[in-house]
């Protein structure tokens, strides 16, 4: 590499951390209950938990949500959900604020399903990367301990792991003053310092873990790998300074992740040179026929796919759901000012969305604005790399240690069916349509689950 380059997932980490080190009101944003129609109240799945012994405190927080019940229609959901998302604070509502609490509940379920089929009878952990506003912990563990009492008494911790620190601050905030304090831990750290085994995970364990990511695959900074085509060697993606841009600018800028903010727009190009990133090495020496490019350059989840490494190396015996967008729109470049790209398109490239909600051509522009940066993640292909590298793992292995697994890319509707078919009648209107799967048809989930 270049010494006056980066890789170019560290430019995107670094985008992404200006962008997610905002107040957390901005980001992710929650339901106000004075702007939902015909709201009713919603206390984990209508009701008060009984809270078992080892809980403390005034009871099961109350908040308002969504009386999806009252709505009419597909149309009725339409309008309903565009005056919430306009008037709520946030950038973005997640499924978890949008359905709360029968996105959690369902999840709630998943969790049990998976430590009742794996025949586990002693402790289990949880584990949340990118714990949101903490709403899916606390609704989770509200339905988990209201109907699944026995596995609540066994749950040993629940680890919300976030890269935002104001997130991170808001999940203090929330869960150390509810009534599952006593078993919550909260961990700020950067995940791609987890992928790239910088950073302390979790500690090397046969307890059974499950391990729940929503929507947070489509915030892991990616890397852009290309094919020389004269040589056909595999090449990485770096970002480079253009030829007018001093270098000590650039070097401050991107090679210090705590560096600040400059309030001069700087300007940057993309560049390929010879794969040298370990973790680039190391995915493609798993599963070559996966993210090898062939014609045009092609995202690899490096992030993604480095924790789910680092997670069955630390945690063999863990259980995996993680859900997130399997296709995103196209930018809609009709507002404000759309430079030319500065990077070589491929297959699966991100949405770049201001907070103004205005869409961008290219990661590489708009350097003073914050920007979300989303990717859509390949389902397909993340379900086989964990198939692949499971596979690698158990071979490595003495046939009475080996553990083997069923991996699965789910329509996301379908697994709400699958674990909350209850739950998902709950959300249905007059008509009997159901926004929690009848609307967002373009997420899926991963799921891996000890055989």
């Amino acid at each position: 590499m270049n010494q006056k380059n980066v890789l170019l997932r560290r430019y995107l980490c670094k985008r992404l951390s200006e962008y997610f080190s905002q107040p957390a009101d901005k980001v992710i944003g929650s339901i106000d209950p004075g702007i939902i129609p015909r709201a009713s109240s919603v206390i984990s799945s209508g009701g008060t938990a009984k809270l078992p012994s080892r809980q403390h405190g005034a009871g099961a927080v109350k908040r308002r949500s969504i009386d999806f019940s009252s709505l009419i229609n597909e149309w009725h959901w339409k309008y309903t959900y565009k005056r919430v998302y306009m008037e709520q604070r946030g950038m973005w509502l997640t499924p978890v604020e949008l359905f709360y609490p029968f996105y959690s509940n369902i999840m709630a379920n998943f969790v049990s399903a998976s430590i009742t089929t794996s025949l586990v009878e002693g402790v289990f952990e949880i584990v949340e990367l990118g714990g949101g506003r903490g709403t899916n912990a606390i609704a989770l563990l509200d339905h988990l301990s209201e109907f699944y009492p026995d596995a609540y008494e066994r749950l040993r911790c629940y680890t919300l792991f976030d890269t935002s620190s104001t997130l991170h601050d808001l999940q203090n905030e929330v869960l150390l003053g509810s009534n599952h304090s006593d078993i919550v831990k909260l961990v700020n750290v950067d995940m791609m310092d987890v992928a790239e085994g910088n950073s302390v995970f979790l500690s090397p364990s046969d307890t059974p873990t499950v391990v729940i990511a929503l929507e947070l695959l489509d915030n892991l900074p990616h890397d852009k790998i290309g094919r020389c085509i004269i040589t056909g060697e595999i090449l990485q993606a770096e970002v480079a300074p253009a030829a007018s841009m001093e270098f000590d600018a650039m070097d401050e800028e991107l090679h210090d992740p705590g560096a600040a903010r400059l309030d001069t727009p700087r300007q940057y190009t993309e560049t390929f040179s010879r794969m040298s990133d370990p973790l680039l090495k190391g995915i493609l020496s798993t599963a070559p026929s996966l993210y090898a490019p062939t014609v045009g350059p092609r995202w690899v989840p490096t992030v993604a796919l480095g924790i789910l490494m680092k997670l069955f190396e630390c945690r063999p015996n863990s259980t995996v759901a993680w859900a997130d967008f399997d296709w995103l729109p196209p930018p809609n470049l009709s507002r404000g000012r759309n430079h030319a790209p500065l990077a070589e398109t491929a297959a699966g490239d991100p949405l770049v969305t201001d907070m103004e909600g205005n869409d961008h051509m290219c990661y590489l522009t708009e350097q003073l604005l914050l920007c979300d940066i989303l990717f859509p993640t390949d389902f397909d292909r993340l379900s086989d790399f964990a198939a692949q590298y499971l596979d690698k793992v158990a071979g490595q292995k003495s046939k009475s240690d080996a553990k083997s697994f069923t991996v699965l890319a789910l329509k996301q509707r379908d697994f709400l069916l699958k674990y909350g078919f209850d739950e998902v009648n709950k959300t249905k209107g007059w008509s009997g349509y159901s926004p929690l799967i009848d609307d967002f048809g373009n997420c899926s989930v991963l799921t891996i689950t000890p055989r």
